[in-house]
């Protein structure tokens, strides 16, 4: 460890979804609340290099790349910071036996959690048609508008420029369906020609996390910018396959919580991880590839209603932040 600041090695990277959000400054104050107050309980000694440093966590904001977009109202904020409160409570109840993972679900974690996750499943599964339905309309405007989607990528790429200039390490979280937009964004400095992303074809990002994300949905798949090749991944060809991987990264987690309804069902596992492994091994030894599902997110609205896609209840997940705080440590050098 140098006495340099952590943020002058790395910085954490956040990309929010699609639908309404509160503005930068407060939305930035949320994610962070969340993740570092989930990081000091993993953190141990090394909490002091995270919570001390104001400059580690940066925002890749665009919702106000959207013509209409429009900031949440006060006291919805005021109302999402509560059930954050309330589900951070939870994580610092029982710790790392909130992470539930495969066929991680004992007889003693149905008793502790099987009633909200029941609760949850039941709730989302009711609106999964409709809630989905908007999602897929935001991002398809993301797909027509070329203007948009340009606004909308921007921040992303500015950030990881301003990292990778600056000799600093790039890890990116990314949530809904701005994994999308952290594909697409990662996709461009891994295969385009044009100067702005060919000088950075040697930069990797260190980590990237996926949390409740729909990149499975083919219907998803067809939206994205780089839609096109992913068409592409069962070609015979193996050149042909590999432009529509990302070839920038050293490690990849996704998580997913049961109920959610943007990613209920989908497999990253089979979809992409497995395929990538096979056409990007050879080259990309170091590559990591983890798909963490059937988790519990035991985030709740201010009016009680489950909700197993809300961010919040992503970033406190047990197996992110202590993951995340060893990479941490390994870049603190």
């Amino acid at each position: 460890m140098s006495g340099k600041l952590l943020s002058d090695k790395v910085r954490i990277i956040l990309v929010h979804g699609m639908a309404g959000k509160p503005d930068e400054s407060r939305w930035l104050d949320l994610w962070s609340d969340a993740l570092v107050g989930s990081l000091e309980l993993d953190a141990g000694r090394f909490a002091t290099r995270i919570c001390d440093d104001e400059a580690l966590i940066e925002s890749a904001y665009w919702a106000d790349a959207v013509p209409d977009h429009l900031p949440d109202l006060p006291n919805a904020v005021k109302g999402m910071a509560s059930s954050l409160e309330k589900a951070l409570a939870i994580r610092r109840k029982y710790g790392a036996a909130l992470h539930i993972d495969g066929d991680g679900w004992t007889s003693k974690r149905v008793r502790r959690f099987g009633a909200d996750v029941i609760e949850a499943l039941s709730t989302s599964l009711s609106v999964r048609a409709e809630a989905f339905s908007e999602h897929l309309w935001e991002l398809q405007r993301y797909h027509v508008d070329s203007g948009v989607a340009d606004r909308i990528r921007s921040p992303l790429e500015n950030c990881l420029r301003e990292c990778w200039d600056a000799g600093r390490s790039a890890i990116v979280l990314a949530h809904s369906l701005g994994a999308a937009v952290a594909y697409d964004v990662l996709w461009r400095f891994a295969h385009r020609s044009e100067p702005e992303f060919r000088r950075y074809r040697r930069h990797q990002v260190e980590l990237l996390v996926t949390m409740g994300t729909p990149l499975a949905d083919p219907t998803i798949q067809d939206v994205m910018l780089s839609g096109r090749w992913l068409r592409e991944r069962k070609a015979s060809n193996a050149a042909r396959r590999r432009r529509a991987w990302l070839t920038n990264l050293r490690r990849w987690d996704n998580y997913s919580a049961i109920g959610d309804y943007v990613c209920h069902d989908l497999d990253m596992e089979k979809e992409f991880f497995a395929d990538m492994r096979k056409d990007l091994g050879k080259r990309h030894g170091r590559l990591e590839l983890r798909d963490f599902r059937g988790l519990f997110n035991p985030y709740r609205e201010p009016d009680g209603t489950p909700n197993p896609h809300k961010v919040f209840g992503y970033l406190i997940q047990p197996m992110l932040t202590s993951r995340l705080c060893r990479l941490l440590q390994t870049l603190d050098v």
